[in-house]
């Protein structure tokens, strides 16, 4: 009888896995290169050696007012080197080269791009993950209230509340970083969106200590005390309204891949 019952668990948890994996899993992969959703694009990056029953981490990466998606890709912000080909990455393109989301039109812009992917390629769905500068901050920011059903955290730099909130009252594991000399962007309107975040993910009150002005090499990152599975950290530096340097880049994927999944 026990071995019995062993085997109808095992048979559950594996018709489990297979009921969960997305449509794409099992399918011979699209090429990597740019891809049209209507009278929009983006450029799809399939990792080296795909493996059509692997699941894959997804990462959007957006980029910021005057840019498009050739500025984001093939590097992502720095985190593609970081994932060593274990996940999918994705740079859409801007209306009028930024994120606006008159109408959550660029949101819209997200979900079919996110039917097209996961009826291609195999997705672990637990691990969606939005990052972007600027304007591609505010659209992460964006994302993170309106989707967090579907992205698993997001990392906001130097964002501001310029592409909108619908929703913003489910849990989703937060990270900024922020200058705090910034000209474009204030690093009080950085905060305003960390703050959203504290209270939603019920973080403890604690003291975030700012660097003097100065270099963006030079930052204090505050890790708040949240409910288990959605943190939110705070990365302040000493510079303007930039993006670039490497401790970015690893306290991103350090975030992504180690903080969500402790406390």
């Amino acid at each position: 009888m026990r071995s019995v019952c062993t085997f109808l668990f095992l048979l559950t948890a594996v018709l489990q896995s297979v009921v969960s994996r997305t449509a794409g899993c099992g399918k011979t992969p699209p090429a990597s290169g740019t891809k049209s959703v209507g009278s929009r694009q983006y450029i799809l990056q399939v990792p080296a050696n795909y493996d059509s029953n692997r699941e894959y981490k997804l990462i959007f990466g957006f980029h910021p007012l005057g840019g498009s998606m050739n500025q984001i890709h093939p590097n992502y912000y720095g985190i593609r080197a970081l994932a060593n080909e274990t996940a999918i990455f994705i740079s859409p393109n801007g209306i009028d080269a930024g994120w606006a989301n008159t109408n959550d039109r660029d949101v819209d812009f997200v979900d079919q791009i996110l039917t097209e992917v996961l009826n291609n390629l195999c997705v672990d769905e637990k691990q969606i993950f939005s990052t972007g500068f600027s304007y591609g901050g505010a659209i992460s920011y964006a994302l993170a209230c309106s989707r967090a059903n579907v992205f698993r955290a997001v990392a906001v730099l130097a964002g501001a509340l310029i592409s909108g909130c619908t929703g913003g009252e489910t849990k989703i594991a937060y990270l900024g970083i922020h200058g705090v000399q910034d000209q474009a962007l204030s690093v009080s309107q950085g905060r305003s969106l960390r703050d959203r975040y504290l209270r939603v993910n019920g973080c403890q009150s604690k003291d975030a200590p700012e660097p003097p002005r100065g270099s963006d090499t030079n930052y204090i990152k505050t890790e708040y005390s949240c409910n288990p599975g959605y943190p939110v950290w705070w990365i302040a530096h000493g510079g303007d309204h930039t993006w670039g340097q490497n401790h970015m880049a690893t306290s991103t994927w350090d975030f992504w891949t180690r903080a969500i999944y402790e406390g």
